[in-house]
C-alpha cells in the first residue's frame, strides 16, 4: 500500500471507531435516562436531569473524538462476522435457476 492509501485506510478505521463509540455511549445515556425517568418521577426535575446527562454524553463523545484525532492511528481489523461477501449472479446461473 502507498502512504496515501494507508492514510485513507487508517482514517476510515478511525471514523468507524468514532461511530461505534458514539453509538455505544448514546445507547448507555438513553438507558440511564429511561431508568432515571422512572426513578425521578417529577417531569420538571427529570427534564433538567436529562439535559445534563445528554450534555455530559455529548461532551464525552467530543473529547474522545478529539483525543483520537490528536493522538491515535487506528486500524480496524474485521472479525469474520464483519466481512460480507456480495456476489452478483451471472446470467448463466439465472437461466439455470441457480441465481
Amino acid at each position: 500500500m502507498t502512504d496515501s492509501r494507508d492514510d485513507r485506510v487508517l482514517e476510515r478505521s478511525k471514523d468507524k471507531l468514532k461511530r461505534d463509540l458514539d453509538k455505544t455511549i448514546m445507547q448507555s445515556v438513553h438507558e440511564i435516562l429511561d431508568i432515571a425517568e422512572v426513578a425521578i418521577g417529577d417531569t420538571h426535575r427529570y427534564k433538567l436531569f436529562r439535559s445534563k446527562v445528554l450534555r455530559s454524553g455529548n461532551n464525552t463523545i467530543r473529547e474522545l473524538k478529539s483525543s483520537l484525532d490528536r493522538s491515535y492511528k487506528i486500524l480496524f481489523v474485521p472479525d469474520t462476522e464483519d466481512i460480507l461477501e456480495i456476489q452478483t449472479p451471472s446470467i448463466q446461473n439465472i437461466r439455470e435457476g441457480k441465481g
